[in-house]
C-alpha cells in the first residue's frame, strides 16, 4: 500500500501526495517540535519538509524506509532552519530547570513531562537527536545512523552520553517517590 503511495506521488500524484502528508505529518511535527522545543517553528519545519519531500521525492531511491529518508530530511531541516534563524541557543541561556524544592511535593504527570521536556532541551543538539530517534520515535540504531549519516558507534556512544547527561540532570528532582 505505501509503496504504491509512494510510486504515485513520485509520478505527481498530488492525491498519493496529500495521504503521505497526511499520513506522516504528526511524525515530521512531533520529531521537528522535539529538536527545537518550539511548536510554532516545528510547523514551519514541517511545512518546509513536505515542500522538500515534493520536489525531491523522484530521488528517493527506496533503498531504506520512506520513515528513514523523511527523518533524514527532517532533521536536516531543523539544522537549516536553525542556521537561518540563528536559533543555535547556548546552553547558558536555555531557562534553567527549577529547584528541587519545588517539585518534590505533589509532582504531577505533566510537570515530570514539562521537566523532562526541558532537560531535553538543554542537551546539545548531537545528543538530542539521538534520544528523540530512539526513545521517542522508536528508530533502531541502523536507521539512526543512516539518519544522522554516523556510524552505529557513534549512535550508541551520544546515546550513551546523552542518557547519562539527562539522568545527572532528572536524578535529584525525579526520585522514586516523586513520579506518580
Amino acid at each position: 500500500m505505501k509503496k504504491d503511495l509512494i510510486k504515485r506521488a513520485k509520478n505527481k500524484d498530488e492525491e498519493a501526495f496529500r495521504m503521505l502528508v497526511e499520513e506522516y505529518q504528526n511524525m515530521v511535527v512531533n520529531l521537528a517540535y522535539s529538536l527545537s522545543g518550539d511548536i510554532h517553528e516545528a510547523e514551519d519545519i514541517a511545512q518546509e519538509v513536505f515542500v522538500k519531500i515534493y520536489n525531491k521525492l523522484g530521488s528517493f531511491r527506496e533503498e531504506a524506509k520512506f520513515s528513514t529518508w523523511l527523518y533524514r530530511i527532517t532533521v536536516n531541516t531543523v539544522h537549516d532552519f536553525s542556521r537561518r534563524k540563528r536559533r543555535n541557543i547556548p546552553l547558558d541561556s536555555l531557562p534553567p530547570l527549577k529547584e528541587v524544592n519545588d517539585f518534590r511535593e505533589n509532582l504531577h504527570k505533566t510537570e515530570v513531562k514539562e521537566i523532562v521536556e526541558s532537560a531535553l532541551r538543554q542537551l546539545p543538539i548531537k545528543y538530542r537527536e539521538v534520544v528523540v530517534l530512539r526513545d521517542i520515535e522508536g528508530c533502531d540504531y541502523r536507521e539512526i545512523s543512516r539518519v544522522l549519516g554516523c556510524r552505529i558507534g557513534t549512535v550508541e556512544s551520544r546515546l550513551f552520553r546523552a542518557r547519562n547527561m539527562l539522568k545527572k540532570m532528572l536524578k535529584p528532582l525525579l526520585t522514586k517517590e516523586s513520579v506518580v
